[in-house]
């Protein structure tokens, strides 16, 4: 077979190139540190680079969002201990208030206070983040929550709404509370009744807060606890549901032959309900025990605010006062009790955030080492070809160099 000079020519100049596009390529590996370059380089290898990136930036991401969560849910943890330590102060204040040795001038004194820890309540339902959203206004977080009318009322503009991020590929995290399951749906009274004291009582009647004893034999409804004398004129009492039909004494008792004598402190009980009557109520008293209703914890601070401003001129006045304010603090333990139990739903979140974040930073860990594997360059043996392959290019360029001179006409003289 006859080879042309520029065959010769060609074969030398594809040889060089073949071993500077190695030379070049192997030079590249080094310098990105990584073995597989274009999928080509390694098809099964890139594969399973691809799915490795895609597990490292899924967790990325899901740890950024438990970031953003994180910092909602700590804002929202640090606003429910301030309104955990104003409700324990304004405690604290109605407690002195309910001590009968204080005159007006006193009372009045914790009521300005109070007032003044209710502003500061008022600012925390409006706490705002670092961008500005309020954390209690569900989706209109652009929206302040809590605003007062024209009559001083507080009215809550937010909405139900529950934002919710993906920390996980199968968790994810509520992380805000809205300003009415926090301020606004808290049970009066006990939890299941309230008790209160009729305003035009003239006697000394206070009475407790009461519990119940008994679920199964409750029957929710208005109740009235009626005082009334007897034939012998001794103060009795009945007790009506919200149909006029006695309970106490019950039927066929006749009122008020039949019905119980009053014994100051002595149980009252009757459909599971059991609460005591201090004091001394006389006929024509009256005390209602209703069910439970939702409050708001600005309103229950408006009343503890109005019944430390309540006169206290008759004894009856007195035992009115007292009713109010021992409702006022069973109004805020209740109040209390709901804040703590909202603390304890954004803790437990925050402990799967933190749980996640754990688990997110694992994964990228693990990836990462399983990806260095696939695709991280060995620079040992890199250079070792490195090497090899400029030795063959030089060695081809030195070839090249020799037959370059090498013609037929060289030799014909």
């Amino acid at each position: 077979m006859r080879i042309s000079t520029i065959q010769s020519y060609d074969t030398a100049l594809n040889s060089m190139l073949d071993q500077q596009s190695k030379l070049s390529e192997t030079q590249l590996r080094i310098s990105e540190g990584k073995r597989i370059l274009k999928p080509s380089d390694d098809p099964i290898g890139s594969g399973i680079a691809l799915n490795l990136k895609q597990q490292i930036a899924s967790a990325e991401q899901f740890s950024k969002n438990g970031q953003t969560a994180e910092t909602a849910l700590q804002v929202t943890e640090s606003s429910l201990a301030s309104v955990t330590d104003i409700l324990n102060r304004v405690r604290e204040l109605v407690l002195q208030g309910a001590n009968g040795s204080l005159n007006y001038q006193d009372r009045e004194s914790l009521a300005i206070e109070i007032e003044r820890r209710y502003d500061e309540l008022l600012g925390i339902a409006n706490t705002q983040l670092s961008d500005g959203k309020y954390i209690f206004s569900g989706f209109v977080s652009a929206t302040q929550p809590f605003t007062k009318d024209i009559a001083g009322n507080i009215i809550y503009n937010g909405d139900q709404g529950k934002h919710v991020v993906d920390v996980n590929s199968s968790v994810t995290v509520q992380t805000n509370l809205s300003g009415s399951e926090v301020f606004a749906e808290i049970p009066t009274g006990n939890g299941s009744f309230l008790n209160t004291a009729d305003a035009s009582n003239s006697g000394t009647g206070v009475i407790s807060a009461g519990s119940l004893v008994d679920q199964a034999a409750y029957v929710p409804d208005t109740y009235s606890v009626i005082f009334q004398n007897n034939a012998a004129s001794q103060l009795t009492y009945q007790v009506q549901d919200s149909s006029g039909g006695v309970v106490i004494p019950a039927p066929p008792g006749v009122v008020p032959a039949d019905a119980p004598l009053f014994v100051e402190g002595a149980n009252i009980e009757f459909n599971g309900i059991q609460f005591q009557i201090n004091g001394r109520p006389v006929a024509g008293d009256t005390f209602t025990v209703e069910p439970s209703a939702s409050q708001d914890v600005f309103v229950t601070i408006e009343q503890v605010v109005d019944a430390l401003r309540s006169s206290t001129a008759t004894e009856s006045l007195q035992a009115a006062m007292q009713n109010r304010i021992n409702n006022a603090l069973t109004n805020l333990d209740r109040a209390m009790e709901h804040i703590d139990q909202n603390r304890s739903i954004v803790g437990a979140r925050l402990n799967i955030v933190e749980s996640e974040r754990s688990i997110n930073e694992n994964i990228v860990v693990q990836a990462q080492g399983s990806l260095s594997l696939v695709e991280d360059l060995d620079y040992a043996e890199a250079i070792t070809d490195l090497n090899r392959q400029s030795v063959a290019l030089q060695a081809a360029q030195q070839s090249f160099i020799q037959i370059q001179d090498l013609s037929l006409f060289n030799f014909l003289g």
